[in-house]
């Protein structure tokens, strides 16, 4: 049987300008089954509510946005995503509209992720949508520049992206394997 590695000591290293609103660091110590203790840091974003990432399907094809990501320098294709804010599906409804200017239906969560159960303190939901055949694509309807393009993936695309290295986002990777597996 497993044993826990009870946390006994908590102290906050970082809140950021807004009163952890979007970051907070911890260092916990924690004791180990062996007795020794280990000390870890811990990130808590969006004030700890569980992210939203969303698989937007039209027919096959799945939506994929682009933008610059300064913390792994370069720009990334991958699913659009967010902070939550009430629930995974209203929250994946906001940002898909923001991101893409899409409206969808048919919302519903497929899985939960830990994206980085080292580290990460927050949960991820994936939530698959559909929206209608024709809607139009609009990048960046929020208009804060984060969306540079948006368009949709064909299975093989996304299969050929994956082998040459050129869709490598772990959000992205791990939310397809998920939807995958609750497809059957």
């Amino acid at each position: 049987m497993d044993t826990e590695a009870p946390r006994t000591h908590t102290r906050k290293a970082y809140t950021d300008a807004d009163g952890g609103r979007w970051c907070e660091v911890h260092l916990d110590t924690y004791r180990l089954p062996s007795g020794a203790e280990t000390v870890r840091h811990r990130i808590r974003v969006g004030g700890g509510r569980t992210g939203v990432l969303i698989l937007v399907r039209r027919g096959d094809d799945i939506l994929l946005v682009r933008q610059w990501r300064p913390t792994i320098g370069r720009w990334a294709w991958e699913l659009p995503r967010g902070f939550g804010e009430t629930d995974p599906v209203s929250d994946a409804l906001r940002e898909l509209a923001e991101e893409a200017g899409l409206a969808g239906s048919a919302a519903a969560v497929v899985a939960y992720l830990d994206v980085d159960s080292g580290m990460l303190e927050n949960e991820v939901a994936v939530v698959e949508v559909s929206v209608q055949g024709d809607a139009p694509l609009r990048p960046d309807s929020a208009g804060d520049g984060e969306i540079a393009a948006a368009r949709w993936w064909s299975p093989c695309e996304i299969a050929q992206a994956i082998r040459a290295g050129e869709l490598r986002d772990a959000f992205t990777l791990a939310a397809l394997g998920a939807s995958s597996a609750a497809r059957g």
